[in-house]
C-alpha cells in the first residue's frame, strides 16, 4: 500500500494543506510549528480511528474552525492479503479514505471511497507504521506502552483483533464499574464469560503473533533479540493451555478479591510484554542500544507484515534524523525499495526521492 495524496482542513495549524507523495522515500522538512507531524498524525488517525498522541479529538481542531476533514489517495499494489486468520484475495486499485469529525455533535466518520465505513474495512487498505524519536523510550520502559505498541502490530496482521479489543475493553468497564459501586454484583459471572471468550481469542493470538515475530527478528538479525509475553493469567505456557472455561473458571475464583478491591484483578489488559537482549530487559541498556533494538523490532515487523499481506505497511518517521541515523535509513532505502516511507526533519536531506518544504503560514 502507499498513499499517493492527501488533503487536510482544520487539523491543527494546518488549515488547509494538500500535498502529494510518491511511491518511495518522502521527506517533509521545514521549521518547527509548521505541522509536519501534523501531516502523519493525519495518516496514522484513519487507519487506527484516533490519534497517536494522547488527545480528544476535540484537540484536534485548529481554533479557527469547528471541525476538520482528511482525505487520502492510498494505492492497493498487493494481489492477495493474508492475515493470521484470513486470506483476502484483492486486485489493485485506489481507494479514497476519509475522516471527518464536528466538533459540535461531537461526531467522528470514517469514509471508504466515500461511504459510511469502520477500522476493520479500512485497515485492509491503509496501516500506517509510526516511529517517532520522541517515544520510542516509553515502548521499552513502559509496560503499558509496549502493550499498546504490539496491540497495533497485531493489529496490522490481523484486523479482527482490535474487534476482540473493543469487546473486552467494553466488558471490562462495565464489570469494573459494578465492582467499583458494588452494584449487581449477581450480574458479573455474565460478564466473565464475555470476558473470557474475548480473553481466550486475545491473549492466543498474542501468543502466535509474538512466537512469528521472534522467529522474523532471529531469521532477520542473528541476535539474541526477542519479546517476552507473559500473560497475566496463571499456568499458561502454551496455546495447548488457552481456553474459554479456563479464563472463566479463573476469573470465578478472583470473584471475593475482586470485589474487595473493587477492580478486576486478571486479563489482556495486565498482560506483559517485554523486550529482551541476550536475555536482559532492554530497559537496562543505554539509550543508543534501546533506541537501534527497537527499530530493530520494527524492521522485523514490516519483514512480516509482507511476509503475511504481500504488501508493505506506509511508514512513518517522525523528526527522522534523530529517531534513526544515517546508518540505519540507508539500510531501509537499500534493503526496503517498495517500502514507501513517510518522514519529518527540521533539515533538507536530499537522499529521501521526494522532498516536501512545508512552511508555517500552513
Amino acid at each position: 500500500m502507499i498513499i499517493k495524496n492527501l488533503k487536510i482542513i482544520g487539523f491543527r495549524n494546518l488549515r488547509d494543506l494538500q500535498v502529494s507523495f510518491c511511491k518511495n522515500k518522502n521527506l517533509i522538512h521545514g521549521l518547527n510549528g509548521a505541522g509536519k507531524t501534523s501531516i502523519l498524525e493525519a495518516i496514522f488517525l484513519p487507519g487506527f480511528g484516533k490519534s497517536f498522541l494522547n488527545v480528544k479529538k476535540s484537540e484536534i481542531v485548529n481554533d479557527n474552525s469547528d471541525f476538520f476533514s482528511i482525505r487520502l489517495c492510498a494505492a492497493d499494489v498487493a494481489v492477495a492479503s493474508h492475515s493470521l486468520s484470513e486470506t483476502v484475495p484483492r486486485h489493485e486499485n485506489e481507494n479514497t479514505i476519509s475522516s471527518h469529525y464536528e466538533t459540535i455533535k461531537a461526531k467522528f466518520t470514517l469514509l471508504l471511497n466515500d461511504k459510511k465505513s469502520n477500522i476493520f474495512e479500512i485497515n485492509r487498505y491503509l496501516y500506517p507504521l509510526l516511529f517517532s524519536s520522541s517515544n520510542y523510550n516509553l515502548y521499552i520502559e513502559s509496560r503499558t506502552q509496549i502493550r499498546k505498541l504490539m496491540d497495533r502490530f497485531i493489529f496490522g496482521a490481523d484486523s479482527l483483533y482490535i474487534h476482540y479489543l473493543l469487546s473486552y475493553n467494553k466488558a471490562l468497564k462495565q464489570k469494573n464499574y459494578l465492582l467499583k459501586k458494588k452494584q449487581n454484583l449477581d450480574e458479573i459471572p455474565s460478564w466473565n464469560k464475555i470476558l473470557a471468550e474475548m480473553s481466550e481469542k486475545i491473549v492466543g493470538t498474542r501468543m502466535k503473533f509474538i512466537e512469528m515475530l521472534n522467529t522474523e527478528i532471529k531469521n532477520k538479525f542473528d541476535r539474541d533479540l526477542a519479546i517476552n509475553y507473559r500473560p497475566s493469567f496463571t499456568n499458561i505456557s502454551t496455546a495447548a493451555d488457552i481456553s474459554q472455561g479456563f479464563f472463566f473458571n479463573q476469573l470465578e475464583k478472583l470473584r471475593q478479591s475482586e470485589m474487595i478491591q473493587k477492580r478486576s484483578l486478571r486479563g489482556p489488559h495486565l498482560d506483559i510484554f517485554e523486550t529482551r537482549l541476550n536475555r536482559k530487559d532492554l530497559r537496562f541498556y543505554s539509550s543508543g542500544e534501546k533506541k537501534i533494538n527497537l527499530l530493530m523490532l520494527y524492521i522485523a515487523f514490516i519483514q512480516l507484515f509482507k511476509r503475511l499481506k504481500n504488501e508493505y505497511p506506509v511508514f512513518l518517521v517522525d523528526d527522522f534524523d534523530t529517531a534513526i541515523d544515517d546508518r540505519n535509513i540507508d539500510f531501509l532505502m537499500e534493503n526496503y525499495p517498495d517500502l514507501q516511507v513517510i518522514a519529518t526533519s527540521v533539515n533538507k536531506n536530499d537522499r529521501f526521492d521526494h522532498l516536501i518544504e512545508l512552511k508555517k503560514e500552513n
